[in-house]
């Protein structure tokens, strides 16, 4: 960057404050080429370049429904341990253990997780 006038001709040569013209070479006479992408946006990061991603509007993206930690409790129940990725869930760990709770007790494991009526 410099902080001399530059003049631009009519051809496109600059002229700099110290009387050095520089007519810019055409794309197909040039030794080394131009890499720069023709998209607005793009982005030189460790010599490489990167193009802008299509985004999905934030009006249009869509959240995945979620099951419930409660599930857990029900999935107890199951001969073999469940490896479903509600039972996997660190959050989950309180059910299981109220499961195991009432197990130890003697309750009935009826769809009631919370315990009223």
């Amino acid at each position: 960057m410099t902080s001399h006038p530059i003049r631009v001709l009519a051809d496109g040569t600059r002229v700099y404050s110290n009387g050095v013209r520089r007519t810019p070479v055409p794309d197909h006479l040039r030794k080394y080429k131009r890499r720069k992408p023709d998209v607005p946006g793009a982005v030189l990061y460790q010599g490489n370049w990167y193009l802008p991603l299509e985004l999905v509007p934030l009006d249009d993206r869509l959240v995945p429904e979620t099951r419930p930690d409660t599930d857990a409790y029900d999935h107890m129940s199951k001969p073999r341990k469940c490896r479903c990725d509600v039972c996997r869930r660190q959050e989950s760990k309180r059910w299981k253990n109220q499961w195991s709770r009432e197990e130890r007790c003697g309750a009935d494991h009826t769809n009631n997780p919370g315990g009223t009526e």
